[in-house]
């Protein structure tokens, strides 16, 4: 083990409370050498007084940060098992599998255990215990210019640079530093008593139980009712955490903190008593079995300021949560860390015997209060609505509850532990021990995401609604198309439907007379056309099959899980009016970093390999065969066309059928398994999305699309060039830009005195260009999403973004928006942990 630095000589922080972020600094501060004391008021570091402590991975991320991780987790039961009821026993929702879910994702479990085991571990861990002194209670701070006491109770004096209040809610540093600068500074903190600006709208009522058949290790459950809930926990060697929120009658302030007695607590649990919790367990066979029980006011608030001069409190002293969540250790370990990440650097300035001025000092501070304070206002409002829906105060509230509850699904659960865990800080100046971590914390990112995009966002969306209104401009119906083609009659019976076969005749009239025009450019633009939505066809599919599309309480990504849908709507209102609308809804959706996240990219592995041969049996072929040329057969070419029109909504369903297909013959194969293995099987599969098995595939779809499409692109583009030099010369312009403007001249009457050939050709070029244009916009689009969630820097940002204009000069818009979507696959996906460096580097 590599040996920690020699403390620094011309500074020293003394630091008040042996709590979990008191000993957790300590700790943090010996390994980058930094000095200090730890004055504890109690005649213990690791007392037993019935409290647990729940560790979320952004905390654990800390403790493995100074080697008290191992120790910790040591014999504790990980959660492996959250759930939901309803007080009375009506189980509303229980999600298996929550320990692997959060190690695979964030590279550590949920896990509760005795506060007192992650006193003693980081107890433990420190090694000069020298510094650290029992029933040392601070009574008085004092302030010079270049230093700062702490006196004991008993007498004793503690000189130091700075003083840091790591002594929970009631802190005696916190009183000592308002009382200082109402001295010093009337007017910085807002009175005279700290303990005002807290706020009491629950008492709880927690202990440490024995055994209980129906809670077993591993097992969170949370249990709502009307006023009051519970959240019973199932720890280390069975025994069970259980905590009781009962909602006051009135919000109280901290002035008025409420102290409970051993007859207060005892008189709650019998008033619940005989609340029935889970299946054959009421909330009396619990306390029956108690090893202990405290009863406490909880506290509520975020502090405006969280130091003066040489003084700063950390913790529960300047940020109090609702323990509900799970968050308040963890939250105090992450001040920890970001007092420390400001105050290092600081140090680094430091020579020969010169010490922190005051002012660099301040300026630390005001980092790590910067650093926290929206986060820990972040957290304290979450941990209030859960609170609140978990306990409402009415009936119908209650309702509500029990109605949404269970529309929550693994992923939301999930999800909801994402958004606590991610934007977690860590010691930038010690390593973090390598974890395989699929969803990597902010901070490991490429990049430092962009929190809001409003404006651009706007903009966008502005941009998207103008091209369907421009998309729109001009469309006429089509008169005086021919009834033949090439001699041949057209079918008017396809099916039994009426309307349906007058639409099939309309639209196979207008694309026939593409195919057999006199004007050799309108073949051409045909075919450099409609090959051109197959990337759209297949990119859309896949979109749809998204998990993030897919595992939502509001399901508002269902709306993009509609491709046949969409596809029959541009084949009836063209692609250029109908893509600008997908990508509006799909801009609405992102607005929810959910939605770009790695669990959320990924497709069912079935499904990715069959998209391709889908798209290229649904609809490549079918585009291949309406435009060879079979003018010696022109009842063939005729059918070809009318079939073509269905196409591009066979992929989606098509690819889904032949995954079912593949997922039917693999069940098969195992049903002669031994029903442990087929169990053992079906668990893998569960957790299986983190091994991106579904990216190969989707890789090789993109890149075929981009290879289609660009040689198409390449192909035409060479045909016009070498017509040049011939007796037929083919004009660029006719063949893709010469349609009239909305803002021309001509305005609406464009049409006027052009025949239904030429009006088809018209529209068919506007139509590619105003796709061109959307799928251009959407592409520099997504370039800018994949920068704000910090997935790219910005230099590789906007290296991208000029690349996408010059795909689109060079490779035509199919092979674009292909090559964007490769892009992006890559980029989302490869920023996940799941393997060191040199291991990924390699694969």
């Amino acid at each position: 083990m590599a040996t920690d630095p020699a403390p620094s000589k011309n500074f020293k922080a003394v630091i008040v409370g042996g709590s979990v972020v008191g000993l957790a600094l300590a700790n943090i501060f010996e390994q980058l050498g930094i000095d200090y004391v730890v004055l504890e008021a109690y005649g213990a570091w690791a007392p037993q007084v019935g409290a647990s402590i729940g560790m979320l991975p952004h905390g654990t991320r800390i403790l493995d940060q100074i080697g008290v991780r191992d120790m910790w987790e040591e014999g504790v039961p990980p959660a492996s098992s959250l759930g939901m009821a309803m007080i009375g026993g009506k189980h509303l929702f229980n999600h298996d599998g929550s320990d692997v879910h959060s190690s695979e994702r964030f590279g550590a479990p949920i896990t509760f255990a005795d506060r007192q085991k992650l006193l003693h571990s980081l107890y433990t861990r420190l090694r000069n215990k020298d510094k650290l002194f029992l029933n040392k209670r601070a009574v008085k701070v004092t302030m010079s210019e270049t230093s700062a006491t702490v006196e004991t109770k008993d007498g004793s004096k503690y000189h130091g640079d700075i003083v840091i209040g790591a002594d929970g809610i009631k802190s005696s540093v916190r009183q000592e530093m308002w009382r200082i600068a109402a001295e010093k500074s009337p007017g910085y903190f807002p009175g005279n008593d700290p303990m005002k600006q807290l706020s009491i709208e629950y008492t709880c009522l927690f202990g440490i139980s024995k055994p209980h058949k129906s809670v077993q290790p591993g097992d969170a459950t949370y249990v709502a009712g009307q006023g009051h809930s519970y959240l019973i926990i199932g720890g280390p060697n069975s025994r069970v955490y259980y905590f009781l929120f009962d909602k006051l009658p009135e919000k109280l302030s901290g002035d008025k903190t409420p102290k409970y007695s051993d007859e207060d607590a005892r008189a709650l649990a019998k008033k619940y008593r005989d609340d029935v919790l889970l299946l054959n367990c009421t909330f009396g066979e619990l306390v029956d079995g108690q090893t202990s029980m405290v009863m406490t006011a909880l506290h509520e608030h975020v502090y405006e300021k969280w130091h003066y001069g040489r003084i700063i409190t950390i913790g529960d002293s300047c940020h109090k949560l609702n323990p509900i969540s799970g968050q308040g250790g963890n939250s105090g370990l992450e001040s920890a860390a970001a007092l420390a990440n400001a105050l290092a650097p600081a140090l680094d300035g430091l020579k020969g015997s010169s010490r922190l001025s005051e002012a660099e000092i301040e300026a630390v501070f005001r980092e790590t209060q910067t650093v926290r304070e929206k986060r820990a206002e972040f957290l304290k409002q979450d941990a209030k609505k859960q609170q609140a829906f978990n306990a409402p105060g009415s009936s119908f509230g209650l309702l509500i509850t029990r109605l949404v509850s269970p529309l929550l699904s693994t992923e939301d659960t999930i999800e909801n532990t994402a958004l606590g865990c991610i934007d977690g800080v860590r010691v930038q100046r010690l390593p973090v021990p390598f974890r395989r971590r699929f969803l990597p914390f902010i901070d490991e990112l490429p990049a430092k995401p962009i929190k809001s995009l409003r404006l651009p966002r706007l903009v966008v969306a502005l941009i998207m609604a103008a091209l369907v209104r421009m998309a729109g401009h001009g469309i006429v119906q089509i008169d005086g198309l021919p009834n033949t083609f090439l001699g041949q009659p057209f079918r008017t019976t396809f099916t039994s439907n009426p309307v349906v076969d007058k639409i099939l005749l309309m639209v196979t009239k207008i694309f026939a007379s593409g195919l057999s025009s006199p004007i050799p450019e309108q073949y051409l633009q045909m075919v450099y056309f409609l090959p051109v939505l197959a990337p759209v066809v297949l990119i859309w599919a896949v979109e749809a099959n998204r998990r993030g599309h897919q595992h939502n309480i509001l399901h508002m990504g269902a709306l993009l899980t509609w491709p046949t849908i969409f596809a029959l709507a541009y084949q009836l209102f063209t692609v250029a009016r109908i893509s600008p609308i997908y990508f509006l809804i799909a801009i609405f959706i992102g607005r929810n970093p959910r939605f770009h996240r790695p669990t959320s990219r990924i497709v069912d592995p079935d499904l990715a390999k069959t998209i391709l041969p889908a798209t290229i049996l649904g609809f490549v072929v079918p585009t291949a065969l309406m435009l060879t040329p079979l003018r010696s057969r022109p009842s063939l070419w005729l059918d070809l066309t009318t079939i073509w029109q269905i196409s591009p909504l066979i992929p989606a369903p098509l690819a889904a059928g032949m995954a079912h297909a593949l997922r039917s013959y693999r069940s098969a194969t195992t049903r002669a398994k031994a029903a442990g293995e087929d169990a053992q099987s079906r668990t893998a599969a569960n957790y299986e999305l983190y091994h991106n098995k579904d990216l190969p595939h989707l890789m090789r779809a993109y890149g075929t699309m981009f290879a289609l499409t660009a040689a198409l692109h390449v192909a035409v583009l060479t045909r016009i060039a070498t017509s040049w030099s011939g007796p037929a010369p083919l004009s660029l312009a006719k063949t893709f830009f010469d349609v009239p403007l909305p803002w021309g001249p001509e305005g609406s009457a464009w049409h006027q005195g052009k025949s239904a050939i030429e009006v088809a050709f018209v529209l068919f070029k506007w139509d590619l260009l105003m796709l061109a244009t959307t799928l251009l916009v959407w592409c520099l689009w997504t370039v800018l999403e994949v920068r704000r969630m910090g997935y790219v820097t910005t230099r590789e940002a906007c290296r991208v973004a000029l690349a996408v204009p010059a795909a689109l000069a060079l490779v035509g818009p199919g092979a674009m928006y292909a090559g964007t979507w490769y892009w992006r696959e890559k980029t989302i996906a490869g920023i996940s942990k799941m393997e060191k460096g040199v291991e990924k580097k390699n694969r």
